[in-house]
Formats: structure tokens, sequence, C-alpha cells
């Protein structure tokens, strides 16, 4: 029993230690609750961090919420680069190891009170809670740019050669994907779609048309991709990419859940027809004119490469 109690006094002032309040460059209350003391950051390097910013108890920003659940990355600046009132991040960063968890405090100016809501204009601070997950050479970030800049040239090719089809693209909306789309949906109601009709455990309901040759989709994603959406109730169009004549670039996971899902079935290159609950869809607030409150959806989906 005493061995178990030393053990605990000295738990405790290990947490008390690693709590401890330091003052950075700039003026900021920080914390690090960990202290791992593995490498340490350098300005020019990258950093993979998860981010939480909280006045009072409100979240406000979530890496976890706001950026599908993946960390963010950015290039931490060299000094000379910052502006004049230097971000808490940044001062926060320097001072954290791989694997650390801090806290850093900036106060509130009168301009940033004035934009919260009025429960919480009598806080003084903004607490940005942090963890800092991996630190980017500058060859990993040269690399990801690179990877971006032809990513970015491809897609503006890939919409060059779709304006020069638009035209082909749109007739293909009228004479194919509208009638599929309406004989698909009167064999439903019909209960005539068979092996053909699939559910997931979400309550998802779906006709593969054609599995795709490419990649699995995952989320996080970014793919070109073709669609006809209508109300399952009457068959009525509310949107589709057809009759604009170019497909959507389209995020993984940043759709409606039944859409996500959806496409998460299907590798690059594939087709499919979605029954989407309105659980899974736009619920009971629904989207605009084009679809009321509680609308069950039926989407014709088609990926890009």
């Amino acid at each position: 029993m005493r061995s178990l109690f030393i053990f605990a006094l000295f738990a405790l002032f290990i947490g008390q230690a690693c709590k401890k309040e330091v003052k950075t460059e700039h003026g900021y209350r920080f914390f690090n609750h960990t202290n791992k003391g593995g490498a340490k950051p350098e300005a020019g390097q990258g950093v993979s961090m998860h981010i939480y910013v909280y006045v009072g108890d409100s979240l406000f920003i979530s890496t976890r919420k706001n950026n599908q659940g993946n960390p963010s990355e950015f290039t931490i600046p060299e000094s000379k680069e910052l502006p004049a009132k230097v971000p808490p991040v940044y001062d926060a960063v320097l001072l954290m190891s791989e694997g650390d968890s801090a806290s850093i405090y900036a106060p509130l100016d009168s301009m940033e009170l004035s934009t919260l809501p009025e429960s919480l204009r009598n806080n003084k601070e903004v607490r940005y809670d942090l963890v800092l997950m991996k630190i980017v050479s500058k060859e990993e970030i040269q690399k990801k740019q690179d990877d971006a800049r032809a990513e970015m040239e491809a897609e503006q090719m890939r919409m060059q050669e779709e304006q020069k089809n638009a035209p082909a693209t749109i007739e293909r909306g009228k004479k194919e994907i509208e009638p599929l789309m309406q004989k698909t949906l009167a064999e439903y109601k019909a209960s005539k779609l068979g092996d053909r009709l699939k559910k997931t455990p979400s309550g998802l309901e779906y006709v593969i048309l054609e599995q795709g040759a490419g990649e699995a989709i995952k989320d996080g994603d970014r793919i070109s991709t073709h669609y006809y959406g209508m109300l399952k109730s009457d068959g009525k169009l509310f949107d589709d990419s057809f009759s604009r004549g170019m497909s959507a670039p389209f995020a993984v996971g940043q759709l409606v859940p039944g859409f996500n899902e959806g496409m998460k079935l299907l590798n690059r290159g594939g087709k499919a027809i979605l029954f989407i609950p309105t659980a899974l869809g736009y619920g009971e607030a629904g989207a605009g004119d084009r679809i009321p409150p509680g609308s069950d959806l039926v989407f014709y989906i088609e990926m890009g490469q």
C-alpha cells in the first residue's frame, strides 16, 4: 500500500510539472501536458497537428470535425515571414516535440469579442489545444507541393476535355441516364430488382452497374463525379451534372452520408444507383426548394478515374 501511495504522489507531481505554465516569446500562456522530449520542429519544416479552438467551454474549430478527421498540415514560417500579430500556434509548435499535447492561451481583443455570441463575451482568452502528430521534412513538403501542382494541371486538362465533350454529355443525360433512372425507380417500387438490389447496415440501398477497374474509393479522395439525383416519391429531377456537361470534383466524406457511403462501395470508374433514405440524406431540414423535408432520394453516380 505504501509503495502505491508513493507512486500516486510521484504521478501527481509529474502531472503538475508537465502542466507548468510557460510564457512564450510573444507573451502567450503555454502549457505542455506531456513533454515527451523527442524531436522538435524548426522554422521551414512542416508539422502535422490536431488543433481544437475553444472560447470558454465552446469548441469553435476542430481538425477532427472540420478536416474529415485528418490533422492539419502546415509549414512553420521563418521569423521574418511572421505577421505583426504572431499566431499563438506558431509559438506553441516551437515548444513542442513529436507526440506532445499542449494548450496555449491568447487574449481576445475587442474586435474578436464583438464577433462572439453574447453569452461568451465575458471570456478574456481563446484556448488552442494542440497535438503534434509528426514533423514533416522539407523534402516531403516539396513533394506534396509538386503533387498538388500536378493534380491541379491534370484537373485543368480534364475540364478542358469535358468542355469539348459537353454537348455529347448533355445528350447522354437526356437519352441514356434519365430513362435508366426512371426505369430503375419503377422496378424498385414494383420489387423487381431482385438480387441486384443490395442494402448496407446503415439503410442505404444500391445497385452496382459497374464496379470500376480503378483504385478503391476512400474518405478524403477528390474525384470527378457525374450524378443524377431525383426524388424517390415521384421521380422528379432536382439536380444533375449531365445537363451542365461537366462532372463535379467531389471530396469523399464531405457530402450527405448516403452519397459518401455509396461512393466508397465503388472503385474509380464505377457506376451505381443509390436509394438514400432521408436519414442518410438531407433529413427533416430538406435542401432548398427542390428537396422537401423528409425526402428519400435516388442517385445515379459515375466515378471518374
